[in-house]
């Protein structure tokens, strides 16, 4: 047997190895949290009219979520795909009480609330370091021309625009720390505007520290009002310095620098995790998919991260958060 083919069957079994780890990964967490919060769940899915009883032989509410996590972290682009030829035949052992794809399909409504929650537990567990990075992206629904027939996010989707055009969709808006992980997150309408004040405090209201955006997060005086009556300063850089505003510290130009950071991490979102994709046919299945990329993101390993000194940041814990557009 030549070199070249065992490198290659050492590497396979590697990736093997890794994937395996990860799913065993994704599973023990998704199970401790379903086991935590069973009782709120099901009641939310009761309210919903979702909550069935789930006969012992099919799969549970944490197997469920593991599929659909485990899919934006595969190289399959296509759902039916990844669950006919790699999770019924791959995956049997993992799962022994797999469904047929017709069935999953109609249980995958019930995970939407599960995994809403899952990913605000996600985003509690990330590291306060009070350097963040906020933006916003584009979930587009249809091609643009398709916009007056589309059926599927009706109500949901809208108008917006962003730097590169028009599109017909939904809005992800995202605050992460210097280390690539996600901090909070939400999703809104095509038509919401980055500085919206309600979005923009639920964003910010849980951190301490230096929130740096872009030019879209310049605010007028009444959406400044309000946040400071919140308790948050929203304050930009390219505008008239307000009176009650300290100077900022030297490091904070190197910082403000670093928001590149956070179009990587919508780009691997987008491109690794399979955020964006216009194939749905069900607004439930496509707000499932988003949340469940989302998550898979935060199990992500090679996260994206900027190289900062935080021996030079001139911070304290009193201080309120602090969004300057770079």
């Amino acid at each position: 047997m030549s070199r070249k083919w065992i490198v290659l069957g050492a590497n396979l079994i590697k990736l093997t190895h890794f994937r395996t780890h990860m799913l065993t990964e994704i599973y023990v967490d998704v199970d401790d949290f379903c086991k935590a919060k069973m009782p709120l769940i099901a009641k939310a899915l009761h309210h919903c009219g979702l909550y069935k009883k789930l006969h012992p032989s099919q799969l549970t509410l944490a197997e469920l979520m593991t599929i659909l996590i485990y899919y934006h972290l595969s190289p399959y682009k296509n759902f039916k795909a990844y669950y006919t030829r790699h999770v019924l035949t791959d995956l049997r052992r993992d799962f022994p009480d797999l469904v047929s794809y017709d069935r999953f399909v109609a249980l995958i409504p019930r995970t939407l609330i599960a995994l809403m929650l899952y990913l605000a537990y996600r985003c509690s567990r990330s590291i306060r370091t009070g350097l963040y990075y906020i933006d916003s992206t584009s979930l587009a629904a249809c091609h643009p021309k398709r916009a007056h027939q589309h059926r599927t996010l009706k109500g949901f989707a809208s108008w917006g625009k962003t730097s590169t055009g028009w599109f017909f969709g939904l809005k992800v808006h995202l605050v992460i720390n210097h280390l690539g992980q996600l901090m909070q997150v939400r999703i809104t309408e095509g038509r919401a505007h980055d500085a919206q004040a309600n979005v923009l405090f639920s964003l910010t209201k849980d951190l301490v520290g230096w929130v740096f955006g872009d030019k879209g997060y310049l605010l007028n005086l009444e959406k400044q009002a309000f946040l400071e009556r919140e308790g948050q300063l929203i304050w930009a850089a390219k505008t008239r310095k307000p009176k009650q505003a300290v100077d900022w510290p030297v490091a904070a130009k190197r910082w403000a620098r670093k928001r590149s950071l956070i179009e990587t991490v919508i780009g691997q979102s987008k491109a690794v995790c399979d955020l964006e994709h216009s194939r749905h046919r069900s607004a439930t299945n496509a707000f499932v998919n988003v949340y469940a990329s989302l998550v898979a993101y935060s199990f992500y390993e090679r996260k994206p991260t900027a190289s900062i000194n935080m021996g030079d940041r001139l911070l304290k814990a009193a201080e309120p958060s602090w969004v300057l557009a770079a």
